[in-house]
C-alpha cells in the first residue's frame, strides 16, 4: 500500500503522479491509499481526474481517496499554508497512524509512506527497496540545497544534529545503505516482519517519551526505542525532495522551489517527466526579457542536447532568448 498525504501540491501533483504511474511494479500488487485536506489550490480537481482516469487505465488493487471539501483551509491557529501548529501535528499524526493500522488490516505486505513534493524517477525504486530485505528502509532523495530525507545526526532534545556522516553519504561519495536515526518523506515499511508491529506515529503509544508532538520524530524514536533500524540507501540515483517551506511563507515559495528543483536536475539529468493527461496542469510564466532588449544563448549546432537543456530552463524560468549558433572551432 503508498500511502500519500496531500495539501496545497497543485504544482507536485503532475509530477508526482507521472512518477507513480511509471513505476515499475504490477499495478494489481499495490493499493493506494490518498488522503487531502485544507487545500487553498486545486490540489483536489487534480486528485480525482487522476484517480478517475487511474481506475480505468489502471489495474490498481484499489485506490481509497477520500478529500476533505474546503474552506476551511487550516486547522486551529495556523497563520499560513507552512505553519505547523500542534492541532496540525496532531492532524497529521491521526492520518499516518490511520494509513499504517489501514495497510496492516489490508495484510499488506508493506506500506510506503509518500510525501507528495517527492519525486522517486528510479521506476525500479519499490523493487529495490524490497531486495534490502530492512523493516524499515528509505530511498535517498536529493534537492537543490543540501537537504534531504534523512538525518545523520539527532540531539537529546530529539532535533536534528549536523554530524560528519551526513555529506559522504547525501553527494554519494559512500554509496549503500546506512543506520540513520531519522528517515522521513519516503519511508517503505516491511508489515511481514513482526517488528514492524512496534511501529507507530502515535506519542502516547510509545513508553516514556518525552519527544516533541511531531510525526516523523514520534515515529523514529519510537522505532530507536524498539531497535528497529531505520535505514537510508543511496546505492541508486532514486529521486528528488522538495525543500521544506518556512513558518512564514506562502505558497508562492513553494512554487519557486519547484522551479529551483526542476532547473537544478536539468543540470546533470533529464527533466521530470510529464504524462499527457496531467500536463493541462502545469502553468509556465509569461516569457520575457528581464527588461533587457534581447537575451542570446550562444550554442554549437553540434551540441543540440546542450541547447535543449537551455530551451527547457528558459522555459522553466519565463526568459524570452534569441538562439545563435556558435562559430565552430573544429
Amino acid at each position: 500500500m503508498i500511502a500519500v498525504l496531500v495539501r496545497n501540491k497543485a504544482h507536485t501533483l503532475p509530477y508526482f503522479l507521472t512518477l507513480l504511474e511509471r513505476f515499475d511494479y504490477p499495478k494489481h500488487r499495490i493499493s493506494l491509499w490518498i488522503r487531502s485536506d485544507h487545500n487553498e489550490d486545486n490540489t483536489p480537481e487534480i486528485l480525482r481526474d487522476w484517480v478517475s482516469s487511474a481506475e480505468k487505465e489502471y489495474d490498481y488493487h484499489s485506490v481509497n481517496l477520500e478529500i476533505l471539501s474546503s474552506p476551511p483551509h487550516r486547522i486551529g491557529d495556523e497563520t499560513g499554508p507552512a505553519h505547523w501548529t500542534p492541532q496540525r501535528f496532531t492532524h497529521v499524526i491521526q492520518l499516518r497512524e490511520e494509513a499504517l493500522e489501514t495497510a496492516r488490516q489490508l495484510w499488506a505486505d508493506y506500506v510506503w509512506f509518500m510525501d507528495s513534493d517527492v519525486f522517486i524517477t528510479e521506476p525500479g525504486a519499490l523493487k529495490e527497496l524490497i531486495a534490502k530485505d530492512k523493516v524499515v528502509v528509505a530511498p535517498m532523495l536529493a534537492s537543490d540545497g543540501m537537504y534531504s530525507n534523512f538525518w545523520g545526526g539527532m540531539t537529546e532534545e530529539y532535533y536534528y544534529k549536523r554530524t560528519e556522516e551526513y555529506q559522504p553519504i547525501y553527494y554519494r561519495e559512500e554509496t549503500g545503505c546506512f543506520n540513520v536515526p531519522m528517515i522521513h518523506s519516503s519511508v517503505l515499511v516491511d508489515l511481514r516482519k513482526a517488528l514492524s508491529n512496534k511501529l507507530t506515529f502515535v506519542p502516547s503509544k510509545i513508553e516514556n517519551y518525552s519527544g516533541p508532538h511531531d510525526d516523523i520524530i514520534t515515529f523514529a524514536v519510537g522505532a530507536n526505542k524498539s531497535d528497529v533500524s531505520l535505514i537510508v540507501c543511496n546505492d541508486v540515483m532514486y529521486g528528488f525532495i522538495m525543500m521544506p517551506l518556512d513558518q512564514n511563507d506562502q505558497l508562492t515559495a513553494d512554487y519557486e522551489q519547484l522551479v529551483n528543483l526542476k532547473v537544478e536536475i536539468l543540470s546533470e539529468f533529464d527533466p521530470l517527466p510529464l504524462s499527457e493527461s496531467l500536463a493541462k496542469y502545469v502553468q509556465y510564466p509569461e516569457p520575457d526579457t528581464l527588461g533587457l532588449d534581447e537575451i542570446y544563448v550562444i550554442n554549437l549546432e553540434r551540441r543540440p542536447e546542450r541547447r535543449l537543456r537551455m530551451e527547457r530552463s528558459l522555459q522553466e524560468l519565463g526568459i524570452a532568448a534569441k538562439f545563435v549558433s556558435a562559430v565552430d572551432g573544429r
